[in-house]
């Protein structure tokens, strides 16, 4: 018995620390619609090896997100993979977002991207594209909450089946 749990172990902690590590592909975001400002608030979680190895797929290497190495250019890829992948429209026109920050959850296996639409006042209507790692991982799925005023308005699932949603304001 003690020798099953020392096998069990070793395996265990032998394991590469890659996307083998989570044996699911999932991305949260939150988009906020503050009517006062104007401003459209978008928030996404995404595990940094999947990232990473997205970024990887569309030509981006040796990114090194969230460490001591990372690429001076990282806030710049992350702003246009964001917008390649994530498109609000507004009234037709896709908005682009700016990235404004980003951070490493507390966990350190994934990143927070802090997105912003500035300035975009009346919104009635929100159509959104999440193709987030669509193209990297059969089942990725990308949970999506869209609040007006910190009110939920729209709770939704994108995955390979289903790319587009939109939700009346």
């Amino acid at each position: 018995m003690v020798n099953t749990i020392i096998y069990l172990l070793l395996f265990t902690f032998s394991l590469p620390a890659s996307s083998e590590m989570h044996a699911f592909h999932i991305s949260r975001t939150e988009i906020n619609y503050d009517v006062q400002s104007g401003d459209i608030q978008i928030a996404s979680h995404i595990f940094i090896d999947d990232l990473e190895n997205g970024l990887a797929l569309s030509g981006v290497k040796d990114i090194r997100l969230c460490s001591p190495k990372e690429s001076i250019e990282a806030d710049h890829i992350l702003e246009q993979y964001a917008n390649s992948k994530l498109k609000i429209t507004l009234n037709g026109v896709v908005m682009p977002a700016k990235l404004i920050g980003k951070e490493q959850s507390k966990d350190l296996l994934a990143v927070w991207c802090y997105l912003e639409i500035s300035n975009v006042k009346n919104v009635h209507q929100l159509n959104i594209e999440n193709k987030i790692l669509i193209d990297l991982y059969n089942d990725q799925k990308n949970i999506t909450e869209v609040t007006k005023n910190k009110k939920r308005v729209l709770f939704t699932i994108f995955d390979s089946e289903k790319i587009k949603d939109m939700c009346n304001m």
